[in-house]
């Protein structure tokens, strides 16, 4: 029997460890970071996949499920069921303890064994890390974006579970990550059998630095040598045969490139390929090329942890999700931050020592067909594909779910299907109700509970309400004017947002605006929005960029 609305299922009870009950899945939560909406296989994209496209052939793919268009707020979401701004991330700020429990905790004291391994970004004081918020193993990262290849940055916090040992120069954190994974899953198997499992599988691929094994760069070089353009149209006319995007003859335009912690500059325009100089083209392929090694390094790996629970019996009985934690990262800028390249540079990029980005204009790819990127609230920063596999419990195998989904609904979704009674106390602590809704309906055919989702981050806000989206950004436009304006789409009939309808629906405006500020009254998102309007007015004033510390 499932908990249809898990808002209001909200009981008195405190958790109390229960008996394994055989029917209960193992829960896996596959979290990339910084990977674009088209940039796997299964969407379009050239990018080999093929382990992650089993888990849509083979499962339910959400087309409209969105994130908190950053990894830290994100992350607090999908552990917490709350808007990230509840638990104090307002930016890459560490969850604070007290009104909040982990799923690894709830699971926890409900009979789950619960394991790590990848990029954690919750805090690393020691009241905020794994251990302590309900992980019983963890190999984790605890800050935002580190080496690749320096092992010392990731922790093993786990008795029972000898390190793993890498020779000189192989160790690389994707592939550990992976590693560890599997490693995890065979303590399970062997010391664990009786029990489920709950396994967090956080990668920090593909965020920047951009850094991968040379064979696999080398792999790649020849298909971007093509360019961003004809590589965007490629993705598009595939996305189109899916029958995706049905009422848009073509592709939009590239977004602009907003200029990176500068919100006072005016944006620059993604250049036609043709226009590169020749040194320009060989950079920009082998800086994508490194992207793309990056995404099929993790796809190996979550292949090696497919085959591991297929050895253990236990793929048929395990929900699988998969998610990016927010759209592709446009944060180095049109150059990618240091480009262009030539050389031995050239030659080396990705390999240890560099620390190269990706750069705009193949995050511009990335998120094709949508607008902006990261950090925005706009379709090409909150927009990711979640996949849901489970072959013994979702019949919807290689179908599509449209209904609306957030990564506030892990929580009410997994307690829904668990059967466990949310608890309005953790230890001493009094916890906020669970924001999100369960999905579990959508597994079955059937309708989802209907609700607005909100968006807050640097500024940037949204709010979905029915057929309408109400959005608006942080950044200079083209004008040379700064714009905080209101934005209002009919999603449903315009989901690339290509078509403001605000001045025509004013009133419309006006209700949803309102609605917005009551929900960021309510869940803190105003004290985000002011900080970093603070932020910005600083250095305006000033033109300092000390504003980038927290010092508001």
């Amino acid at each position: 029997m499932f908990i249809r609305s898990s808002i209001l299922c909200f009981f008195t009870l405190s958790i109390a460890n229960v008996a394994y009950s055989g029917d209960r899945p193992n829960i896996l939560i596959i979290l990339a970071d910084d990977l674009g909406y088209s940039d796997l296989g299964f969407q379009g994209g050239e990018i080999e996949t093929p382990n992650i496209d089993r888990l849509a052939d083979g499962g339910l793919t959400f087309t409209q499920f969105y994130n908190c268009a950053r990894c830290g707020p994100t992350r607090a979401s999908i552990m917490t069921g709350l808007y990230s701004h509840q638990v104090g991330v307002y930016e890459l700020e560490p969850v604070e303890p007290g009104n909040n429990i982990f799923l690894s905790e709830l699971l926890s004291k409900n009979g789950y064994a619960t394991y790590m391994s990848g990029k954690w970004h919750l805090g690393n004081t020691p009241e905020r890390l794994p251990h302590a918020r309900g992980f019983d193993h963890s190999y984790a990262y605890e800050g935002c974006c580190g080496d690749y290849w320096e092992p010392p940055l990731y922790i093993l916090e786990s008795p029972e579970i000898n390190p793993i040992t890498y020779a000189d120069g192989e160790f690389h954190a994707t592939d550990a990550t992976s590693d560890y994974a599997v490693r995890f899953l065979q303590h399970h198997e062997s010391q664990e059998g009786d029990s489920p499992f709950f396994l967090y599988l956080a990668y920090q691929a593909p965020h920047a630095p951009i850094q991968a094994p040379l064979h696999l760069i080398d792999k790649y070089v020849s298909r971007y040598e093509q360019g961003w353009d004809k590589i965007r149209e490629a993705r598009w006319n595939a996305m189109k045969e899916r029958g995706l995007f049905a009422n848009y003859d073509s592709v939009p335009p590239f977004s602009d490139s907003p200029a990176w912690h500068d919100e006072h500059a005016v944006p620059t325009e993604i250049r036609k390929w043709t226009s590169l100089s020749k040194v320009e083209k060989a950079d920009q392929a082998r800086r994508m090329a490194t992207f793309a090694a990056m995404v099929d390094q993790m796809d190996q790996g979550i292949g090696r942890t497919i085959a591991q629970l297929e050895s253990m019996g236990e793929l048929e009985n395990t929900l699988v999700f998969f998610l990016s934690d927010n759209g592709a990262n446009y944060e180095g800028g049109p150059n990618g931050r240091d480009g262009p390249l030539k050389g031995k540079a050239l030659a080396n990029m990705g390999q240890p020592g560099t620390k190269h980005h990706e750069g705009s204009p193949w995050a511009a790819v990335g998120n094709t067909p949508f607008r902006l990127y990261k950090h925005f609230n706009h379709e090409g920063g909150i927009h990711t594909p979640l996949i849901a596999h489970w072959p013994n419990g979702i019949e919807r195998k290689g179908e599509t779910e449209s209904q609306r989904g957030h990564v506030i609904d892990f929580m009410a979704t997994i307690a829904d299907l668990m059967d466990i009674e949310y608890p309005k106390k953790y230890g001493s602590n009094t916890l906020l109700p669970m924001e999100g809704t369960s999905l579990i309906p959508a597994f079955e055919g059937e309708a989802i509970e209907d609700r607005a989702l909100f968006f807050e981050h640097e500024a940037n806000r949204a709010l979905f309400s029915g057929r309408y989206k109400l959005v608006s950004k942080n950044f200079t436009s083209t004008d040379g004017q700064t714009h905080h304006d209101w934005e209002l789409y009919d999603i449903e009939k315009d989901p690339l947002e290509q078509n403001d309808i605000a001045s025509q629906d004013y009133n419309k405006v006006i209700e949803l605006a309102r609605e917005w500020h009551r929900w960021a009254t309510r869940t803190d998102a105003i004290v985000g929005y002011e900080k970093w309007m603070l932020k910005l007015q600083h250095y305006w004033q000033t033109g300092s960029r000390d504003y980038l510390n927290d010092a508001f």
